[in-house]
């Protein structure tokens, strides 16, 4: 067990999937420092969930260091803040910008590897995820190899309105369609226009969720199925972690938020390109479906199927009568 008393950062500023997958390290950090204040510097957009977990006592987000004042003023607020430890859980240019201003004054630094040139090269976001055994071999604390588990996310603000379904139009059996960013390996408009049909005509309400960048994705589903709830930059991550709480499943290709919602024991499909199946979370009820080549090769029904096949279907929906191609 190390000192009391401490003041301790943990740097995590490479996006939501890495964030999530990272939770079985902020564990092991608490647990090593017991009586510490631990802070977290991450990304402005991750901050409201970061700040609902039980393992950070502050959390803040890294400033633009192309602003030299802002840049002079984080760097004199790091120094009088005395960190013991600093734990580099990202090892990328955020992280590295921050270690050289530091300089002479740098704390112990702890840092995971980095990722592979060729794995930055690829950009999938999931592409930084932690190896757990990598990590306390490199910082020197234990981490459990198991799944993220945020299931307290799920207590944040529970009882409040924005927090229910209902505060966004959302009824009934559902389920959370979530394209992703990156328009090469994402499922497309077409199919997921067709799958939330499918979706309405059998009693379930399709609900596309995810970050403002989709809305004009998400424009292109609804024109086709105006049976669409549009909920693109609508919904925070906590938001969502309530919406999949009671969602029946989730249809998803390679969003990142796609991730937190597994965390919280979210059953659906995956649609994956062929070899990037070690990339999608793992899960209970969660099964990868890949293509060889185009992304449209997965068809809608074949996904509905697979759900029904999942036992996701509500008792009194049944599978479109369309043939599988």
């Amino acid at each position: 067990m190390m000192g009391r008393s401490q003041n301790i950062l943990v740097i995590k500023t490479d996006g939501l999937a890495a964030f999530v997958a990272a939770e079985p390290l902020y564990e092991a950090i608490r647990a090593a420092h017991p009586g510490a204040r631990i802070s977290l510097l991450t990304q402005s957009r991750l901050q409201r969930i970061a700040r609902a977990s039980p393992y950070f006592d502050q959390v803040a987000a890294m400033p633009d260091f192309r602003d030299p004042e802002a840049k002079k003023a984080f760097v004199q607020q790091i120094r009088t803040s005395r960190f013991s430890y600093i734990y580099d859980l990202a090892a990328n240019e955020d992280a590295k910008k921050l270690y050289s201003a530091l300089g002479l004054f740098r704390p112990k630094w702890r840092s995971v590897a980095p990722a592979s040139r060729s794995a930055r090269k690829k950009g999938a976001p999931e592409e930084s995820l932690p190896d757990m055994s990598r990590f306390s071999d490199a910082v020197g604390v234990a981490a459990a190899e198991r799944l993220p588990d945020f299931q307290w996310a799920l207590a944040s603000r529970k009882d409040a309105a924005n927090m229910q379904p209902s505060w966004f139009g959302v009824s009934g059996v559902y389920g959370l369609l979530m394209p992703g960013v990156d328009e090469a390996r994402r499922w497309p408009a077409g199919h997921y226009a067709d799958l939330a049909r499918m979706m309405a005509k059998k009693g379930v309400m399709p609900v596309l969720i995810g970050p403002k960048d989709l809305h004009g994705f998400a424009d292109d589903v609804a024109n086709a199925a105006p049976e669409l709830v549009d909920l693109t930059g609508k919904a925070d991550h906590l938001q969502l972690v309530s919406l999949a709480r009671t969602a029946a499943f989730f249809v998803s290709d390679a969003a990142e938020e796609v991730h937190l919602v597994v965390s919280v024991g979210g059953a659906g499909v995956l649609i994956r390109k062929a070899g990037e199946e070690r990339l999608s979370p793992k899960g209970r009820n969660v099964i990868t479906l890949t293509t060889r080549a185009a992304m449209d090769e997965a068809k809608p029904e074949f996904v509905w199927r697979a759900l029904d096949n999942m036992g996701l279907i509500p008792r009194g929906s049944s599978s479109p009568r369309a043939a599988v191609r």
